[in-house]
């Protein structure tokens, strides 16, 4: 390499062109005239050459030489080389360019082998379809992602990884700035069996967004009828509201008088139900779920010494027994006749008005998720059990749900009833109905769904585009009759390489992911999102970067309902279909609580606790109701007031006028504490007069029961 300030001479420049081979202009030895030896190159092409050979170290000091004065000893003025600029070093990384600057048909550009073909980002060469701009394997194309330069017909696909630089530090840096290989077809459109994709860009990279990605303007979080709910017991109220209890205390009477008729005996056990028992019976469900007791039998449950009083609180073991074996949703007397028409009738109605809560009470963000969920049964059912081994209850009921990307929010539901029970529509596959069911609320606002490769396909995308006014971005099958066989091949391409296929509505990645180093894995994804061939980062293209932080919205909330579920072993499908009703509410009834206590300041506690108050302030109205029984235990009255946190209804108890603790009495040991407390009280009993603390003192005290 010459020195910073070396002049090279004639001898210098023509033995250089000689070694390197790259050069097609040389001086003459004997004057100082250019013999041009390929006139369609230019004349600059030894001051590139020059400048590379001189501030070669230069390349990341962003170095600009200075000349000499022109009075200088070693050369005169008129030999001094003009002032350069350092150029500009391209990667192989897509560069969004405004307008490819296009070759006519007739005249196809062509190179010779002994100069390389270089293309800049802001007008890329592109030829027409008739006449590709062809380039020798002596000279490689540099080219970016957005407009590659394509090679002759029959030449394999290439990748264009590393700019292919000749040799030297110069392409040893820049193969380490360069972003991994994205393929270059060769061609212009590629072909499958009934659809035909470009190879380029179909629409121009400008600074203006799509009119596909403009969001309409909303206002993301809860409803107007929910913003200002805070407390649990009103946030679960939103979803299990006061008609469904209903609906589900009305029937369930039904059944109960059908069982206690066959029983022996007619207590307390076998009465009917109410409103606030079957909120108390919720309560016991939700606390049950977050002390991970779902799955522990009744008598451990209600067990003094390991159990939770909260269930004790509540009502017997005897008494929840029989109301979750007795709890029905619909009339027994017509389901025959709807089951005919409807497999989900049992609980069809119930079903309804939860998800038709749900969506009402939310405004959900600009990223959708839809997938599916399983609900673990394993029981008989009038339509199919599934069985997908990547679920955490590996058989059961399969949901297809739409979540909000951002907070997890449930926004609707369809059960999966069968290819017979679900009826598609328009002939259209059933990932297709679903997808477009789920996300019908949503059409026209211009959002973005995600799915997985179950739902997404190419007239999936182009209906949702065209029709509903929503893009998607999913994951897609390579058994699909629109991907072509040049995005399946892994014969020739390398780890970490990208290649990307276009249409007007729709963009096609194929990503070799990084697996190993033997085993490749091809990744297919379409988007009608994206129109750039653009690579994050990480190396990934950025459909892919997209794809991974919107597609968890469903498995996130499927986790978080299995993480404190209110599930119980059964064998009645309709059970089961309730306890996924119960999660869901309890998930979206603390989100909401969330959102509103971040827009007022007010902190926000963590998920157990919220659920532990809710599932205390669901119990707390029926035990209140309890204590005025007059059969109620001393322990279990105890019991209830210290774990609802009520007063002792000895406060208040007494004609009017008569007080219970009179100032001016001395204090006196309860009778009923033990003498080692010493507990003293002014509190007497109105029928014995027999001093009790609160802790004993009731309208009677113990003993006049």
């Amino acid at each position: 390499m010459a020195g910073r300030g070396k002049w090279l001479s004639n001898e210098e420049i023509i033995d250089m062109m000689n070694r390197s081979g790259a050069l097609s202009v040389v001086y003459s030895s004997d004057s100082e005239d250019v013999v041009d030896v390929q006139p369609q190159i230019e004349s600059d092409c030894i001051d590139n050459i020059e400048i590379d050979e001189l501030y070669d170290s230069d390349v990341d000091e962003e170095y600009v030489p200075l000349m000499e004065s022109a009075s200088s000893d070693e050369f005169d003025g008129d030999d001094a080389p003009p002032r350069k600029k350092k150029r500009k070093i391209y990667t192989s990384t897509p560069i969004k360019s405004r307008a490819p600057a296009s070759t006519s048909a007739a005249a196809p550009a062509s190179t010779s082998a002994a100069a390389p073909a270089s293309t800049s980002a802001a007008a890329p060469a592109s030829t027409s379809a008739a006449a590709p701009a062809s380039t020798s394997a002596a000279a490689p194309a540099s080219t970016s992602a957005a407009a590659p330069a394509s090679t002759s017909a029959d030449a394999p696909a290439s990748t264009s990884s590393a700019a292919s630089a000749s040799g030297g530090r110069r392409g040893k840096r820049r193969q380490v700035a360069d972003a991994p290989p994205v393929v270059d077809f060769n061609k212009t459109t590629i072909s499958s069996r009934n659809f035909r994709w470009s190879c380029q860009p179909q629409h121009i990279a400008t600074a203006r967004r799509l009119s596909r990605n403009i969001l309409a303007r909303v206002t993301p979080g809860p409803t107007q009828e929910a913003r200002d709910t805070i407390k649990p017991e009103q946030a679960i109220k939103l979803f299990i509201t006061d008609s469904i209890v209903q609906e589900i205390v009305a029937w369930t009477n039904k059944r109960i008088e059908l069982v206690a008729a066959r029983m022996a005996s007619q207590g307390a056990t076998y009465s009917a139900t109410e409103p606030n028992e079957i909120l108390a019976l919720l309560g016991v469900l939700i606390v049950a779920g977050q002390q991970r007791d779902n799955h522990l039998s009744l008598v451990e449950m209600w067990s003094t010494m390991s159990g939770c009083p909260m269930y004790r609180a509540a009502m017997s073991k005897g008494r929840f027994e029989f109301l979750i074996s007795c709890l029905r949703f619909d009339n027994p007397e017509t389901r025959d006749e709807r089951k005919r028409q409807d497999k989900f009738a049992p609980v069809r109605k119930v079903w309804d008005e939860f998800i038709e809560n749900c969506g009402r009470l939310y405004v959900p963000h600009e990223n959708l998720t839809v997938d599916e969920q399983l609900l673990g049964f394993r029981g008989k059912c009038p339509f199919r059990i599934l069985y997908i081994p990547n679920k955490p209850a590996k058989y059961g009921i399969k949901l297809v749900i739409i979540c909000d990307s951002e907070t997890k929010y449930l926004l609707g539901a369809i059960p999966y009833l069968g290819k017979q029970g679900t009826r598609p529509r328009d002939g259209v596959n059933l990932g297709h109905y679903f997808t477009k069911e789920l996300t019908r609320p949503y059409h026209g606002t211009n959002r973005n769904v995600t799915t997985d490769n179950w739902f997404t396909s190419v007239p999936l995308v182009a209906d949702l585009l065209n029709n509903c006014g929503m893009t998607l971005v999913g994951t897609v099958r390579a058994n699909k009759a629109e991907i072509p066989h040049e995005m399946k091949a892994k014969e020739t391409r390398q780890h970490g390489s990208s290649a990307f296929l276009f249409t007007k509505e729709m963009t096609l990645v194929s990503y070799m992911a990084h697996t190993s180093r033997t085993k490749k894995k091809i990744v297919l994804l379409l988007s009608s999102q994206h129109t750039q061939p653009t690579i994050a980062s990480s190396g990934k293209p950025e459909i892919i970067e997209f794809y991974n932080a919107t597609k968890g919205g469903v498995d996130t909330f499927d986790q978080m309902c299995a993480t404190s579920s209110c599930s119980r072993k059964t064998r009645r499908w309709s059970l089961c279909l309730w306890y996924g009703i119960l999660n869901t509410a309890c998930i979206n009834a603390f989100i909401i609580s969330c959102e509103n206590r971040a827009r007022t300041g007010i902190s926000i506690p963590k998920r157990r606790s919220f659920m532990m108050n809710m599932g205390r302030t669901l119990i707390t109205p029926w035990a209140q109701s309890c204590l005025a029984s007059p059969v109620l235990s001393r322990q279990l009255h105890t019991l209830i007031t210290t774990v609802c946190g009520l007063p002792s209804l000895g406060h208040t108890a007494g004609s009017p006028g008569t007080s219970f603790a009179d100032s001016r009495s001395p204090l006196v040991r309860c009778s009923d504490c033990p003498s080692r407390s010493d507990r003293k009280t002014r509190h007497r009993c109105t029928k014995c007069a027999k001093p009790k603390c609160p802790r004993h003192l009731y309208p009677s005290c113990g003993d006049c029961v």
